[in-house]
Formats: structure tokens, sequence, C-alpha cells
């Protein structure tokens, strides 16, 4: 019995000294405008860093698809060029490599690659891919030089949400303190939470204006900014028996597609 009483002041506790931070967080005002700058800064003047990332797309925004396709991703970024993302999904390991020289794309479950030149800066690359390939890196958006520039192109507005705590266990422990920004636009409403300590994106919720409303989920951990990322993250060396492909660009897919 007198352990249950202790419990339950403890919780009280917490969530007492809880509810005073917020209202007291609540006093002063938010601009979610300038989170979202402060944020973009953040990452923009950051020379190398890297991150993970777990990754839920709904079926409707993929081809083909009738489930939700889950990804682990773990994502390195050394400015001007060079970026890296290695995902797991489904049990198959995909390698994604620019160097600043060329474009690698790997499927190391089948042991089959592509490889492409192409020389040009972070921003360049995503322009480059999407215009030429119809796609872009697993989240290389978070690497451009303007990330509140690609934002506020897509969203037609930017209005603060509150506090909320992300990746909170058991009463609230152990999460991250974060702004939650939501972002209107015509063809997504988002939610962006990002964080109040480090102004980093830890959660992104995207919303499509499509029949069921899918959905684009995905948790950012493991910030680091401080250990340099190593060069070997951006060299790709074909493994013993890698079978070389052919990457198509759009025109020859719908040209291919019309026949």
């Amino acid at each position: 019995m007198k352990l249950i009483k202790t419990i339950t002041a403890f919780t009280l506790a917490l969530l007492a000294v809880r509810t005073s931070c917020v209202s007291a967080a609540d006093t002063a005002p938010a601009n979610a405008d300038k989170i979202l700058q402060a944020m973009s800064a953040k990452l923009a003047d950051a020379k190398q860093f890297s991150y993970h990332a777990q990754r839920e797309i709904d079926p409707a925004l993929l081809e083909g698809r009738d489930m939700a396709e889950k990804a682990s991703v773990d994502v390195s970024v050394s400015r001007p060029n060079q970026f890296a993302a290695r995902s797991v999904i489904e049990g198959h390991v995909r390698r994604f490599i620019a160097d600043g020289r060329n474009l690698t794309l790997s499927d190391e479950t089948k042991n089959v690659y592509a490889q492409v030149p192409m020389r040009t800066s972070l921003d360049g690359l995503v322009a480059q891919l999407d215009e030429k390939y119809g796609f872009t890196p697993p989240l290389a958006e978070f690497a451009v030089s303007n990330l509140y520039k690609d934002f506020r192109k897509e969203a037609r507005s930017v209005s603060y949400a509150g506090l909320e705590m992300v990746g909170a266990g058991f009463l609230g422990l152990g999460g991250v303190e974060c702004h939650h920004l939501a972002l209107k636009g015509p063809e997504a409403d988002a939610e962006l939470w990002v964080a109040v300590g480090d102004q980093l994106p830890r959660k992104l919720v995207a919303t499509f204006k499509r029949p069921g409303h899918p959905q684009l989920r995905i948790n950012f951990s493991s910030w680091n900014f401080a250990a340099p990322v190593r060069a070997a993250e951006f060299t790709f060396t074909p493994p013993a028996g890698a079978e070389k492909i052919e990457m198509w660009s759009k025109a020859r897919m719908q040209a291919a597609n019309k026949r």
C-alpha cells in the first residue's frame, strides 16, 4: 500500500511539473516560420552530418503496392556534393551514393548496381535526378542548401501547434521536447516536429489530398554533427560478382511504355 501511494505521488509530481512547464512555454509567443528557418539554417550551415530515419509510406503513394513500405535509412552528408544513404526495405539492402563525380545505386541483396556520371552540388543532384530520372534520393531534401525555401514552395501557410514530446515512453519520459508545426499546401498537409534544444527535425507526417488520405511518416534520430563523416561512406566498390545494369531515364521509360 505504501509503495502504491509513493508511485502515485511520484506520478502526480511529474504531471504537475510537466503542466507547469507547458503553461509557462505557452505564454511565450512562438513564430512557426522562424522555427522553420532556424531548422533550415542549422542543416545548411553544417559541413558534415549524419542521422537515422524510420520511414513509412502508404501503398497509395507507391505504384503496384498493396501494403505500406517501411524502411530503415541511414544518411550521411558532406558538403558541397557528397551524399550517401543506406536503406533496408523488407530485407533488401540498397545504397545510394553521390561522390561529386558519379551517382551509384546498388541493391546489395540482388548484387546489382547502376552508375552514371553526375558532377553537381547537392542541390543540383536533387534537381537533376528528379528532372531526368523521376526520383530523388532517400531523404535528400534535408541535405539541400535551403530547405526552408522548398518547404515554403509547397506550403501555403505555416502555423504553430504547440509544444509536444516526441519519442516519449512511460509517463512522457525519455522523449524530446519539440515545436509542433502545421504546414498547409495544395497537394498535401504536413506536420513537422522540431526539437526545441537543437532545432533539428524529429518527426514528419505528410497527408496527401488523395482518396483515402495516404501518408508519408518519418521519424528522425541519432543526429550527429560532431564526428566527421568517413570518406568510405561515399566510396563504392562493386562487390565480387556484382552485375552492372543500366539506369533508364524518364524519357526512355515513357517511350518504352508507349510501345
